[in-house]
């Protein structure tokens, strides 16, 4: 095996790294690939699917000739039972139901409306489940930057506290400097195994969610192009204003129940005949239409439009305003984290100029000891702070509508 070693650069690509070499060896994946093994654990795309499957259908049936299946009747009368003057009846008929003058083409552009529902909800339902990825992601992350920091952190107050021991020994140091870089190394101690449990529920979180180990170096995605593409969820609510304007085009047409058109055949003798007369004949039926029977679905019809147009005006509002925000909160995320590493430059010189003292005696060690403890707490700010940058980064393409 060809040894590799980590850079010394950003604390981010530091994070990627140390958890590549930790991990086993799995071929290369991408946010997509992340992306696409949580959609295949989705229900929401199971149900999102079996309406297309019922929208499908339903535009077939639309193409049929006719709204519904034939209706096969027949009946025999005699009067045996009474008194039997030989009087017989016997008729059977064949009967189906009409379109109504429109209502196959508006009924076809429902279904067709509610199957481009149905990609948009798709889409609407990637573009949630990529959003929980990148966050799970960077909670994997920022709990692993989190962890590297509190390794060298319990390292540096190993070496500390065997340091003052060795001082005690030689008369160098008390016994309370002893107790103190004890305790400041049993607190580095149970810091690190929160750490580590923090790092193993934000992990079984995202293999919860995708099913497959997180790889830190599918958090770096590019800034997306929102022109590209439109977002999900813009198209998932125009979408729901096409059904409901097709849906109130339909109900516009169904005022009365479809109309029947039947054929019958009939076999009678009456008291006075010796022979049996045949007769053939048509038969249709036409409901009238009423107002008891429309006003309600007319009604519900416009409320349905209404709502799904005040829903897209709302939405719209939401994605700008979600949309300024992330970009807001892109641009102060690189502020802050110039400003983090700057900080953490600051107090690690701080810390190094403070251990020079207490060295040479001029310094007490519990100034060590809270200088070391921000120079770390600088240091894991400023690795936050990269990944923040990776995190806003992630959000803006969130709120873009970017699926990767």
């Amino acid at each position: 095996m060809i040894p590799i070693s980590c850079p010394r650069t950003s604390a981010l690509a530091s994070v990627l790294c140390v958890l590549a070499l930790s991990a086993t060896p799995v071929r290369a994946q991408s946010l997509h690939d992340f992306v696409e093994a949580a959609v295949s654990r989705s229900p929401e795309l199971v149900a999102v699917s079996g309406r297309r499957d019922n929208a499908d259908a339903r535009r077939s049936a639309a193409a049929a000739p006719t709204p519904g299946a034939p209706t096969l009747s027949g009946s025999y009368a005699t009067d045996q039972l009474v008194r039997n003057r030989q009087q017989r009846e016997a008729q059977i008929g064949i009967s189906t139901p009409l379109w109504l003058p429109g209502e196959s083409t508006a009924s076809r552009r429902v279904a067709e409306a509610e199957l481009s529902r149905s990609a948009t909800q798709d889409a609407a339902i990637r573009l949630k489940l990529a959003g929980q990825v990148r966050d799970s992601l960077a909670e994997v992350a920022l709990a692993q930057g989190d962890l590297a920091v509190a390794e060298r952190r319990l390292r540096d107050a190993t070496a500390l506290e065997a340091d003052i021991a060795r001082r005690v020994r030689a008369r160098e140091a008390s016994e309370a400097d002893a107790l103190l870089a004890q305790a400041e190394r049993v607190s580095a101690k149970a810091d690190l195994r929160d750490r580590r449990t923090a790092l193993a529920h934000a992990r079984l979180d995202f293999e919860s969610l995708t099913g497959r180990p997180p790889a830190l170096f599918a958090l770096d995605e590019p800034l997306g192009d929102p022109t590209q593409a439109g977002h999900p969820a813009l198209g998932d609510a125009r979408s729901a204003a096409d059904v409901a304007a097709a849906n109130q085009a339909l109900t516009a047409i169904q005022v009365r129940e479809n109309p029947e058109l039947g054929l019958f055949a009939r076999r009678s003798r009456d008291m006075f005949a010796t022979n049996w007369n045949t007769s053939l004949g048509v038969e249709l039926r036409v409901p009238l239409a009423s107002q008891a029977r429309n006003q309600p679905r007319q009604i519900a019809a416009q409320a349905e439009v209404t709502e799904a147009a005040a829903a897209l005006a709302s939405t719209e509002r939401e994605l700008r305003t979600h949309q300024q925000k992330a970009r807001i909160s892109y641009d102060n995320a690189i502020v802050q984290r110039d400003l983090a590493r700057e900080r953490a430059r600051a107090l690690a010189k701080q810390s190094t100029l403070v251990a020079r003292a207490f060295q040479a005696g001029q310094a007490p060690l519990v100034d060590t000891i809270r200088a070391r403890a921000q120079a770390f707490e600088a240091e894991a700010a400023s690795a936050r702070a990269d990944i923040g940058i990776a995190r806003a980064r992630g959000r803006l393409n969130q709120a873009l509508g970017i699926i990767p």
